[in-house]
């Protein structure tokens, strides 16, 4: 229940910072940004996600997911060259092991694997700088922000098969009963931080490259951290 009201009031807080943002634009207009950028943009994007899930355990091994986003953003202008952005989006992160074993003593054979799905919902708040590159119409956009993610579905799925016998089990990621303990159950709440650059050409097509990292923790001792690739189109 807090993690809900904690999304909602990050959610508020984007929409009172971009309404901020806006009326700022709409009293004090800078002549130093084109007039394309001068009242912000909005975005549809999509990334990819590659992430690393970090345990800091002992003898645990770190997990390495793919991951694929959506959403919309839109840039408001706060001051000359600078912009809030507020964006809304859906992730779907994954990860599969195989493993494989053969006892030639009964010339049997054994496969075990484990998937894991995340799906969640993220809201990126950055504060940008535009630079325009002179004589072209490329914009080099660095930024910095937080992002506060809410896992609506998380499972973990293990699978064995044998040639006498095939077990399947799922097991809710958020639920102390099917993870055994509170340690091991995840949160479905994470606030974390991400910085980047992105690249406008045209004041259209857009890309970008980030990193981040959460700031807490997803289950105890283990925080997800990922690089993102954006492909998006501005309007």
């Amino acid at each position: 229940m807090k993690c809900i009201k904690f999304f909602a009031m990050t959610a508020m807080l984007a929409v009172s910072a971009s309404a901020f943002a806006q009326f700022t634009n709409t009293t004090v207009k800078s002549s130093s940004s084109s007039s394309a950028s001068a009242d912000g943009w909005s975005t549809i994007w999509a990334e990819w996600n590659p992430s690393t899930l970090k345990i800091d355990v002992k003898g645990a091994d770190d997990m390495s997911l793919t991951g694929f986003s959506a959403g919309y953003s839109q840039a408001f202008s706060v001051a000359s060259s600078f912009f809030v952005e507020a964006g809304l989006g859906l992730q779907y992160m994954y990860h599969t092991e195989e493993y494989y074993d053969y006892d030639s003593r009964y010339d049997e054979e054994s496969e075990e694997k484990i998937t894991t799905n995340l799906i969640s919902a993220k809201i990126p708040v950055n504060l940008m700088y535009v630079f325009q590159i002179p004589n072209s119409s490329v914009s080099l956009i660095p930024f910095v922000g937080v992002n506060l993610r809410y896992n609506i579905s998380g499972t973990q799925k293990w699978e064995y098969n044998d040639e006498y016998e095939s077990i399947d089990e799922s097991f809710n990621l958020f639920d102390k009963k099917d993870m055994g303990s509170s340690d091991a159950t995840w949160k479905r709440c994470q606030l974390g931080w991400q910085i980047g650059v992105k690249a406008r050409f045209n004041n259209s097509l857009l890309v970008g490259l980030s990193y981040g990292s959460d700031l807490t923790e997803i289950a105890k001792k283990t925080k997800l951290s990922t690089t993102s690739i954006t492909l998006g189109y501005s309007f």
